[in-house]
């Protein structure tokens, strides 16, 4: 007799998921660019608005990061940037899928600080006032009636540059680089034997920077499950 017996279980099932990278760019120019920023230099936490290029030499070479933080500038989990649908779902025909899909619209939105080193590994000797950002996004998504969309960032990441002569702040250049999960979920009760997936291919053009991979744990096939099972 069969050790096994049939099991119902209750699972968020996933309709659909995808992976996005979404860039937003800044610029910061001249004093006006620099007051934006804010910056406080050298552990001077009562300073609001120093010109990190009197701190350096025009010849050196500046790190320029991103560190997602609350409105207060406190750093903060990636899970806890607001990801969230806003508006109601259209239903589009997809003709190279032979099927209506919908419409659906994203919001992210937060705050992040910039920080500039001298050392890629090293502490900052700059840190900016805390900048908002706030994108929205439309999504091509199999997202019935009854669906739930789970959107979480995964990866927030930056490229800048911070342009100087002499001690004068000339310019800052900043593309925030967001990598987002989507998933649409409804709960159902199920009787499975399933593999791990992966995000589906996002229908949209490519884009430059490419997003990292969605792992998981390694599993131990030569320990469990045992064949008996």
């Amino acid at each position: 007799m069969s050790e096994l017996e049939q099991l119902c279980i209750r699972v968020d099932k996933v309709y659909d998921w995808v992976t996005r990278q979404v860039d937003k760019d800044y610029s910061f120019s001249g004093d006006e660019g620099l007051e934006r920023l804010g910056f406080s230099c050298n552990n001077n936490e009562e300073a609001d608005g120093d010109n990190p290029c009197e701190f350096i030499d025009d010849d050196d070479e500046v790190f320029v990061t991103v560190v997602p933080t609350d409105a207060d500038g406190d750093p903060i989990d990636l899970d806890e940037i607001e990801c969230v649908e806003v508006g109601r779902r259209q239903d589009v025909y997809v003709e190279d899928f032979d099927t209506d899909l919908q419409l659906v619209k994203l919001k992210k939105q937060g705050f992040f600080v910039i920080e500039l080193r001298l050392n890629e590994n090293g502490d900052p000797f700059c840190v900016s006032e805390p900048i908002s950002f706030c994108v929205f996004e439309k999504f091509l998504l199999c997202a019935p009636e009854g669906t739930e969309i789970n959107c979480h960032i995964y990866d927030f990441d930056s490229t800048g540059v911070l342009c100087c002569n002499n001690g004068e702040f000339l310019d800052l250049e900043l593309t925030l680089h967001i990598c987002q999960s989507v998933q649409v979920e409804a709960e159902v009760k199920v009787e499975v034997e399933g593999k791990l997936c992966q995000p589906r291919e996002d229908i949209i053009m490519p884009i430059e920077k490419v997003c990292p991979e969605i792992t998981f744990p390694p599993q131990c096939p030569e320990v469990f499950p045992q064949n008996k099972c």
